[in-house]
């Protein structure tokens, strides 16, 4: 095989990248980001828009007064916003490819994250190699 996609899986890419694509509405829908205070007494949670979707006050939030209250939903509307962006860049992604979800990430103000849960998978490339302790028979 000569390394080049036949026809045929070139359709079959073009009609995934085309169903994953009209599933973006409903899936950009559910999107949800959520931020809590250091206290835990306060939970936002927002859509990728930054509507409101749930505010979630402790009783003991109540303490803050209700300047300082306002102050605090704002600031965790906003955190959760960016969550929320964030997880819908990575659902555009899915339709429209990596390097246009990072651009997307760039125009939103969103940095990637400098250190991601995974190490990004190189073909032929072993991650830990290093840490590899290679037993010698006798």
């Amino acid at each position: 095989m000569n390394g080049r996609r036949t026809a045929e899986r070139l359709l079959a890419d073009a009609e995934e990248r085309l169903r994953v694509t009209e599933e973006l509405p409903a899936r950009l829908a559910e999107v949800r980001g959520w931020a809590y205070n250091g206290a835990e007494n306060v939970r936002a949670t927002v859509d990728v828009h930054g509507g409101l979707k749930e505010l979630h006050l402790d009783e003991s939030a109540l303490a803050l007064g209700p300047e300082a209250l306002g102050e605090e939903i704002v600031a965790l509307a906003h955190r959760a916003q960016q969550a929320a962006l964030a997880e819908g860049v990575n659902v555009l992604g899915d339709a429209l490819g990596d390097a246009a979800a990072l651009e997307m990430m760039r125009s939103a103000g969103l940095q990637p994250d400098p250190e991601p849960e995974v190490v990004p998978y190189t073909p032929g490339v072993d991650p830990n190699a290093h840490r590899w302790r290679v037993i010698e028979a006798e």
